[in-house]
């Protein structure tokens, strides 16, 4: 994307012995916790040494020269911060994007198409009798239209705004309260969670579809372990003898090991319940641990559930069940918000990404719940 930057950002520019690339290179490398390199002191710097120099460098181009002066950084923050917004935007855009490809629950159910702002995102589905839920486009989150397809159709998932507010976050900054990774990787894990909590949400309406064939429940034991195999193996043959793969919280992933006797269980299977809860691998068929986190601050309600375990078919991006489009890029914006109590406006800034989803119920999977 090209920038405009006018003559005092490229005055600091300048100053600096430095060019937009370079800055954003160093913004991402550390945001990213990757090693760097200085050229002028000729050695790796440390990650507090990265941080500094992005600190400075943002304060500049922001014009604050003295971070005590409340009054004058709300004014330097005010004037100058669509062009520190022009530098920093590519770099949140590389953090949320590593978010997505770093994740299991993305790799193995999200068929994620990224298109340029004003683009058409088809997704062309073969399965007779399908099913496909697309989520409205400016409504609240979590409201889907659940619609049947017969035959050999052609999809359009619309896209709407996901924002994240970070004007309070940006004085932290600024002050030197928290450091630049962390107040990127903030805004990667608010997107992420924002994705995970819309994901969650439509792929729960899969299991709702599910012939009980698919579903089984109870505790995991010696008892159940006939049925639990066998979902595993219709899930497999119902898609063509694909590779399955068991998918659920970390909770829900330890109930496995009370399959089988994990005394005498291979000496990796145990290693792998010392550190990571779960045996890894049940019988060939991989587990794959779902992140999980708290709905809201109440701590009281996961927004995954904890109890449930899900036998995924492997079988390529076409097959997956979430489509999302990802539109355009990430864009920092200054927005008013009324303030009734002051009857005034409030100058507050997003960050804005523009994204769609759909879920195909095409393909048959299985559910086990605890």
């Amino acid at each position: 994307m090209a920038k405009n930057f006018n003559e005092h950002t490229m005055a600091v520019f300048a100053a600096n012995n430095t060019n937009y690339e370079s800055v954003s290179n160093l913004m991402t490398d550390v945001a990213l916790g990757r090693e760097i390199y200085d050229a002028e002191s000729d050695r790796v710097i440390t990650k507090a040494e990265a941080n500094a120099k992005i600190l400075d460098f943002s304060r500049q181009i922001l014009g604050i020269t003295d971070i005590k002066d409340t009054k004058a950084v709300r004014r330097a923050i005010r004037d100058n911060a669509r062009q520190w917004f022009d530098i920093v935007e590519d770099t949140i855009n590389i953090v949320i994007d590593t978010n997505f490809k770093e994740s299991d629950f993305f790799n193995s159910l999200v068929d994620r198409k990224t298109i340029a702002f004003g683009d058409r995102q088809d997704f062309v589905i073969e399965d007779d009798d399908a099913l496909f839920s697309i989520a409205k486009a400016g409504t609240s989150h979590h409201d889907h239209i659940l619609q049947r397809l017969r035959g050999r159709q052609t999809i359009s998932v619309p896209t709407e705004l996901y924002v994240v507010k970070i004007g309070a976050d940006i004085n932290r900054y600024v002050l030197g309260d928290v450091d630049w990774a962390s107040w990127v990787a903030n805004i990667g894990r608010s997107y992420v969670a924002m994705i995970q909590e819309e994901t969650y949400a439509i792929f729960g309406q899969a299991v709702n579809q599910l012939p009980a064939q698919f579903k089984g429940t109870g505790t995991l034991n010696s008892t159940t372990k006939a049925q639990f195999d066998q979902i595993i193996s219709d899930v497999s043959a119902a898609n063509n003898g694909a590779e399955v793969i068991i998918m659920g919280d970390k909770a829900a992933l330890s109930k496995v090991s009370g399959l089988a006797d994990v005394n005498w269980a291979a000496k990796d299977q145990r290693d792998s319940v010392m550190n990571t809860g779960n045996i890894g691998i049940y019988e060939g068929t991989r587990l794959i641990q779902i992140p999980n986190r708290f709905k809201d601050k109440t701590m009281q309600t996961y927004v995954f559930p904890t109890d449930e375990l899900y036998m995924i078919p492997v079988i390529g991006d076409a097959g997956k069940f979430i489509k999302m489009v990802d539109e355009g890029d990430t864009e920092i914006f200054e927005v008013l918000e009324k303030n009734e109590k002051y009857v005034s406006d409030l100058q507050t800034y997003e960050v804005q990404r523009r994204m769609g989803f759909g879920l195909y119920l095409g393909r048959y999977f299985g559910q086990w719940d605890i």
